[in-house]
């Protein structure tokens, strides 16, 4: 779809079927109309930009921080921004985070960071309070059940998927990447309203499609580069409910035809 974009981090689609990705090393988050229209920037001095969680037809919040200090999480360097997507104004919603590469929310309020450097997944309350570490887990893209039970983390190394009980903290496994692809790093992770996990592995550059009540896990697109991050499509917008759209650190943007099955029964 695009080319020559600089390193892309994020991925996700605003509730108007807008695509919006970020531009790592220019701290920006950008939007795309449809797949045709020219990349228009919604917003600038987004600093290190991570994860993109939508939360409304006007807003979206992004993780910013996302940078080396990751390695020490104790700095507490990251935090979240809250973004109007009409006129890009950017107000600080939260600090002290480890990282906040992957960022998710959930109905109540509850805000999810990650860190692919070291072992701090972080948690954010609705009143504000950091909970810094919540779980000591190096992880990266996040996403939230549909019944908001379970927080599905891509674990980076060794490269697994794991379910997370929101109220407990309980870790499990969901799968295990192919022996093969135990050190491709996992990156992005996005859900579909079938409760599908759509699976980013950064070294092997490809995506994957998992279904966690089957463990059934296939191969959706292969010979990425560097890819990041993966939004499932939409659907009544310019873009195709069928498709995965997927954000690369080699400055391109994909799209994955087909990859969003019907039915609930397809692996």
């Amino acid at each position: 779809m695009l080319a020559g974009q600089g390193a892309l981090e994020s991925i996700a689609f605003d509730q108007r079927g807008r695509l919006l990705y970020t531009r790592l090393f220019k701290g920006e988050l950008v939007r795309l109309d449809s797949p045709q229209a020219v990349p228009a920037t919604v917003a600038v001095g987004v600093d290190s930009p991570g994860g993109i969680a939508v939360t409304g037809p006007r807003e979206a919040y992004v993780g910013v921080g996302n940078g080396l200090t990751g390695f020490a999480p104790s700095l507490a360097k990251a935090g979240i921004v809250k973004v109007n997507l009409d006129n890009g104004h950017v107000t600080p919603h939260v600090s002290g985070l480890s990282m906040a590469n992957g960022l998710v929310r959930a109905a109540d309020g509850t805000f999810y960071a990650s860190d692919d450097l070291a072992a701090s997944l972080d948690r954010v309350l609705p009143d504000g309070t950091v909970q810094r570490t919540w779980l000591r887990q190096n992880s990266n893209g996040l996403a939230i059940s549909k019944d908001q039970k379970t927080l599905y983390v891509n674990q980076m190394v060794p490269a697994s998927i794991l379910a997370v009980d929101r109220a407990t903290g309980q870790t499990s496994v969901v799968a295990n990447a192919p022996p093969a692809r135990k050190w491709s790093l996992l990156d992005g992770l996005d859900i579909d309203g079938l409760g599908r996990l759509y699976v980013v592995s950064y070294w092997a550059g490809e995506v994957w499609r998992l279904d966690p009540a089957s463990r059934q896990m296939c191969l959706l697109a292969s010979g990425l580069s560097l890819p990041s991050a993966v939004a499932v499509g939409k659907a009544g917008g310019a873009y195709r409910a069928s498709s995965i759209y997927v954000t690369t650190h080699s400055g391109r943007l994909h799209e994955v035809q087909g990859a969003v099955p019907p039915t609930a029964g397809t692996p």
